[in-house]
Order: structure tokens, then sequence, then C-alpha cells
């Protein structure tokens, strides 16, 4: 039987894409906040995101700690995609949104 080959997680950074790790308060109402960090192959950053009741999300990203620089307009733009998707998703299903949401995105 074949299996594919395990890929270890060796730290927070992916080597390529980018990783979101976000979480809100389970029990807090509507906007909904987020906090957490966005990680790319060269740097991190904190993120908070809002999320309105009908869906509106805003991004608001950090600079990395090591080397200062700000994010770029493309990440701050990914987050909000993954987590509008994740937002409407739960929605559809008549569920509560995420309270953590976890996601990689590859290069495009």
């Amino acid at each position: 039987m074949w299996y594919p080959p395990s890929v270890p997680i060796t730290g927070e950074r992916p080597e390529r894409g980018m990783r979101i790790a976000l979480e809100r308060d389970k029990h807090a109402p509507a906007p909904f906040r987020y906090r957490g960090a966005v990680y790319v192959p060269d740097a991190s950053f904190e993120a908070e995101v809002t999320v309105t009741e009908d869906g509106e999300v805003d991004v608001s990203l950090g600079a990395d700690p090591v080397s200062r620089a700000a994010a770029p307009a493309d990440v701050a733009e990914k987050v909000r995609l993954i987590v509008r998707t994740v937002h409407r998703q739960a929605k559809a299903d008549g569920e509560p949104p995420a309270w953590k949401i976890n996601r990689w995105r590859g290069d495009k």
C-alpha cells in the first residue's frame, strides 16, 4: 500500500505562500474580532480582523517584529478573502462563525 510522504511542520513560517492563524472570543457577539498572525516565508505580521454581521471584513496588519517591514498590500487582501469565505460558509450552513481560523494558501 502506498502512502504520500508526510511533511513535517518545522516552524510557524511556510516555505512558500502564507499561513494565517486567527482566533476570536467564542461568546462575543458581532462584530466578530479575530486576533492572531499571518506568516509568510520571510516575515510574520500581527493581524486583527473584524467581521460585521453583514459579512464585511476589515483587516489590519502590523509590521514584522524583526525587520519592521510593513505587510504587502496583497497579503491583507488574501486574508480578507479567506476570512470572508469562512464567514459565508458558516452562514450558509446556519452555523455561528468559526472561532478559530487556521489556513495555508500557496502562491498563485
